[in-house]
This record gives C-alpha cells, sequence and structure tokens, in this order.
C-alpha cells in the first residue's frame, strides 16, 4: 500500500512537470540578478526572423515598423549567449497603434503586437532561452497608451485618464505625474479600477509566459504607492521576479526612492553621464568615483543598480566620442563590465554602431560580419563572471597623484567638456571578502610608466605578482603597497592573482 502511495505521488509531481512545460512556462529558478549581464534590444530593429508577419514595413522610414520580431531575437539567441548575456531586455510586446514600432503606445493591453508574432512566438523566446540559460525581461508601460486608446472614447473608462496636461515643470512630482508626457495620454493610477487592471495585466503576463522580469517604463510619472503596491503583488507570488525601473533623473537621492518603493534595480541615469563625461569627452575619473560614493550612501544596494553606456533615448556612445572613438568604447565596456552594478549592452555597441538623438539611435542591427567587439565583450564578460569581487565587492579608488583638478561638484558639466583635464588615468580596485581585483585604465592618448600607492584597507599583500586578464598588459608585482604600471595610451587593464 505505502509502495502505491510513493508511486502515485511521483506520478502527480511528474505530470505536473509535463503540464507547466506544456503551457510554455518553465518552473521559476533561483536567479542572483547581480551577477547578469543583460543584452537590451529594441526588437522590430533587431532581426527579422518571420517574415509572414512583415506588414506595412518600410525599412526607409525610421519611424516605422522595420520587420524584426520574437522569431527573430529566438533565431539569435545563440548569438546573444556568444556574447556573454545572461539576460535580455526586449522592447514592449503588446499590440501598438500604428506606428508603434518602439512598443510604448499600447492598444492593448494583453495582446502581443502582430508585427512581431504572437502569444505561442513569445512563449517560444521564453522557453528556448530558458534552456539557453538566459533571463527574459520584457518591458512594460503602465504611465500611458497610445495617443488613440480606445479607453479615450469608451463611457466605461471615464476617470481611467488625468486630465490632459502638458508637464512643463519638470521639478513638480505632481506634475510629473499627473501631465501628459510627450502628449501620450496619462493613466491615472489613483483609480482603483486603473491600479486592479493594470497589476492583473503584469501577472497576467508572469503567469502565461513565465518570463524573469519586467523593465517598467516612465516610471517617475508614475505614483510611488502604485509601485509599492505593484512589487508587493507580484513578490508575493514570484519573490524572484526582477524589476527594474527607468528613472530618467541624475539625482540619486531621487533614483533611490523608488529602490525604497520596492523596484529590484533602477536605471543608472548619474553613473551614465559620468561615463560619458569621463571616457567620451576626457573629463577627471574623479566625477565616476564621486558618483560612486555619493551612491552607496543613498541606495540600499548599488550592486543591483543597471548600468548603461547607450540605449535608445540617448545618442550612442560613439556617436559622442569623437577621435580615437573605437578606443574610448573599450575603456567605457570596460568600466561597465568591471565597475558595481548591472552591465546593460544595448543591441549594436558590440558592432560599433553609431546613432544620434531618437530615432537615428534606434538604426537595424548590423549583420554584415562578425561586430568588432563582440570578442572583447565576451571577454569582459568571461572576467566578470570569474569572480565575485566583480558581482558583490567594495569599490576602492586609487588616488594618483599626478591627477589635477579633481572634481567635487557636478555644476558646470558643459565647461569641463569644454577643458578636458590632462593626465586622466582611472584606477580602482573591486574587493570582496579575500577576492580583489585592480582596474587601470590608461584615458590619454600617451603611454604611461609609475608607480602606484594602494589603499592599506585593500588588503593585497605584499609579494603578490598580478596578471592582466585583459589586454596582455606587463604582470605587475606588489611590493610593500606599491605597483609599477606600464600602460599605453588608452589601454585597460584588469589584474588578478
Amino acid at each position: 500500500m505505502l509502495k502505491r502511495q510513493r508511486y502515485l505521488a511521483l506520478l502527480l509531481v511528474f505530470i505536473l512537470i509535463i503540464a507547466l512545460v506544456s503551457a510554455g512556462c518553465t518552473p521559476a529558478r533561483k536567479t542572483d540578478w547581480k551577477s547578469q549581464v543583460i543584452y537590451f534590444v529594441m526588437t522590430d530593429r533587431f532581426y527579422d526572423g518571420d517574415r509572414a508577419n512583415d506588414i506595412d514595413i518600410n525599412p526607409a522610414d525610421p519611424k516605422a515598423y522595420h520587420g524584426g520580431d520574437l522569431q527573430g531575437l529566438t533565431d539569435k539567441l545563440d548569438y546573444i549567449k556568444g556574447l556573454g548575456a545572461t539576460a535580455i531586455w526586449i522592447t514592449p510586446v503588446v499590440d501598438n497603434e500604428e506606428g508603434g514600432y518602439h512598443g510604448y503606445w499600447a492598444y492593448d493591453f494583453r495582446r502581443v503586437d502582430e508585427h512581431l508574432g504572437d502569444m505561442a512566438k513569445l512563449k517560444e523566446l521564453v522557453d528556448k532561452a530558458h534552456q539557453k540559460d538566459i533571463k527574459v525581461i520584457v518591458d512594460m508601460v503602465f504611465n500611458h497608451t497610445g495617443y488613440r486608446s480606445p479607453w479615450l472614447n469608451d463611457p466605461a473608462k471615464a476617470g481611467w485618464f488625468h486630465e490632459k496636461m502638458d508637464i512643463v515643470n519638470y521639478n513638480n512630482q505632481e506634475e510629473v505625474e499627473n501631465g501628459w508626457l510627450a502628449g501620450l495620454p496619462d493613466l491615472n493610477q489613483d483609480n482603483p479600477d486603473v491600479e486592479k487592471y493594470l497589476i492583473d495585466t503584469a501577472m497576467w503576463w508572469i503567469d502565461n509566459t513565465g518570463i524573469d522580469g519586467f523593465r517598467l517604463d516612465t516610471v517617475r510619472h508614475v505614483p510611488r504607492a502604485f509601485w509599492e503596491k505593484l512589487s508587493q503583488t507580484i513578490k508575493e507570488k514570484y519573490p524572484d521576479f526582477f524589476l527594474l525601473g527607468e528613472v530618467w533623473s541624475s539625482d540619486p537621492v531621487y533614483l533611490s526612492s523608488y529602490q525604497d518603493a520596492g523596484i529590484d534595480s533602477i536605471t543608472n541615469y548619474p553613473m551614465y553621464y559620468a561615463i560619458n563625461d569621463v571616457f567620451a569627452h576626457g573629463c577627471s575619473p574623479d566625477e565616476l568615483h564621486n558618483v560612486m560614493e555619493f551612491e552607496d550612501s543613498v541606495f540600499k544596494d548599488t550592486n543591483i543598480l543597471g548600468n548603461f553606456i547607450d540605449n535608445h533615448d540617448v545618442p550612442r556612445f560613439i556617436n559622442q566620442a569623437g577621435e580615437n572613438s573605437m578606443e574610448k568604447l573599450k575603456m567605457a565596456l570596460t568600466y561597465l563590465m568591471t565597475t558595481k552594478g548591472i552591465p546593460i549592452i544595448y543591441y549594436g555597441t558590440e558592432a560599433s554602431m553609431d546613432g544620434g538623438s531618437d530615432p537615428d539611435n534606434r538604426r537595424d542591427m548590423m549583420w554584415d560580419g562578425e561586430p568588432v567587439l563582440a570578442g572583447y565583450i565576451n571577454g569582459l564578460s568571461d572576467i566578470r563572471s570569474s569572480s565575485d569581487a566583480f558581482v558583490y565587492g567594495d569599490y576602492i579608488p586609487i588616488e594618483d597623484s599626478d591627477i589635477v583638478g579633481f572634481i567635487r561638484k557636478y555644476e558646470d558639466k558643459y565647461a569641463r567638456r569644454r577643458q578636458p583635464m590632462q593626465l586622466l588615468q582611472f584606477l580602482f580596485i573591486r574587493k570582496y571578502e579575500d577576492k580583489y581585483a585592480l582596474v587601470f585604465i590608461n584615458n590619454t592618448d600617451k603611454m604611461i610608466n609609475k608607480t602606484l600607492v594602494l589603499p592599506e584597507d585593500a588588503g593585497i599583500r605584499d609579494g603578490v605578482t598580478l596578471k592582466d586578464k585583459l589586454s596582455a598588459a606587463p604582470d605587475i608585482r606588489v611590493e610593500g603597497t606599491k605597483v609599477e604600471v606600464r600602460l599605453g595610451a588608452y589601454q585597460p587593464a584588469i589584474y588578478m592573482p
């Protein structure tokens, strides 16, 4: 009898697993989000895998659909994995009104846009990504609808939108939350029916697809109380589900308030601006050190912030860098992959794609030949995953006595761009327990050969030899608390025991 009961119990477990797989939702697995490398894709501009859904496409028009779809993403999963990415973030999949190639003009919140595929294709993408140990993060917009939402003329939806009002003063939080961003109908999350619909919709997408996270669009334009409720509801059922919030602000204190509201990770715009200043425009590396120090003092956790050097809302790094742009891009990528936080790589960065302001920064992915930086990004990803120091470690700046004019405040950013600093070697240590790495970046056009003093609290013992894991720079040996470093122009190095 006991044997029969055990057999029936095992049979039920097996049936449950089969049911989950058949439904297209693989069982949830514990994810350490801090250790991820995210590859961000604008689906319509990435790869056309299914010509059958090429409806009204016009690749010559930068504001039209170009044909990229969910099948194309599925076809390129091996390529994405080959870059060292462990997660993909894709632009919204919900049905959009005409012209919404980007996904941010929702028409039907519970239907896959026909230009991208259907629910079956989305489930297939998620399942195949999971089979390759790749997480899937889907962009969701809870702030607004498209310009021609059917709800605008639906009597049953009276009170679902704020009164039409442009946002004029972005320092006025009430105006920021209630105004119509770019003229898009602004949803009223204070209305209980709206709140319930949006939260139920979020759960509907998770339940039906098995996705691993949301990138939440326009977070600052929605009341924090809504994000607290959404986060609480999701985490009760899916405690490991990842929430990445887009808060477009350069104020770390302002950004940290949304992490306090339950959003795991925030797009790190203060770090983005500092990376751009330092590596594209030659400003003092102390700007980055200051941002890191300030963020450590206000965020609950900086190792989970979402760092980036370009995305679909800002000009690409290459477009900003000027002369020696490729060398500058390598330096920026090196910092991105070794500093505190989750690296987010925008599609096409590995191909050094150019692009100015929207929509020029959303060009079709270049598939001609091997992307020039694919191997470099993969190598950085391997280095990052090889040590917990990069995932959980402290950030310890090394001050170089040759660096002059340290910047202690953030005013006069544009004046600094006109008069870039010189002698800008960029130096810091990542340390976690007994693991550590020294990151040196020569942010100049001249070779350097110099002796540096390591901070005493770094705990790096005398006599140890460190090897560069990135660019084959000469080995360095710690003599007391000093190391002698020799780097070529624009050369980064990652030294580890």
